[in-house]
């Protein structure tokens, strides 16, 4: 999160941005898909897929207020999960898998972690700022 302070609206506006980033990032992963010849890979794409929607309607159809639910933050967390590590899992099966190392899929995947791991800090961020568990 920025250096603003924190504000529940902020967070939630951070988080949406964020999911925003992810689902474009996705995108362009999604586009390598026919080069992908690794069965599993392709499963875990699908998965990718499946989490990114899931993440977008926790957040997009949310409320600021929904990130004091411990159960709301919890199943952005396992969506977030399932991003990460299925991107991680493309990353490192490049290039046995079709995909490029160093192409355009391979780095969007690498975003797609990054940007994961920024809303799990605005995650902590909330449960630290407002006490909620």
């Amino acid at each position: 999160m920025s250096d603003a302070p924190f504000t529940i609206e902020a967070a939630h506006g951070e988080l949406k941005r964020l999911t925003g980033s992810i689902a474009g990032h996705g995108a362009r992963v999604k586009e390598a898909e026919p080069s992908i010849t690794d069965e599993d890979d392709l499963k875990m794409l699908g998965y990718i897929t499946v989490s990114i929607a899931s993440l977008q309607d926790l957040t997009g159809t949310g409320t600021p207020a929904d990130l004091l639910s411990r159960p709301h933050r919890h199943a952005i967390r396992n969506c977030l999960n399932a991003i990460k590590g299925g991107a991680q899992l493309l990353v490192e099966g490049a290039p046995d898998n079709g995909i490029e190392p160093d192409g355009p899929a391979a780095r969007a995947a690498e975003a797609m972690a990054e940007d994961s791991d920024a809303i799990l800090a605005c995650l902590d961020a909330v449960r630290v700022e407002t006490g909620s568990e």
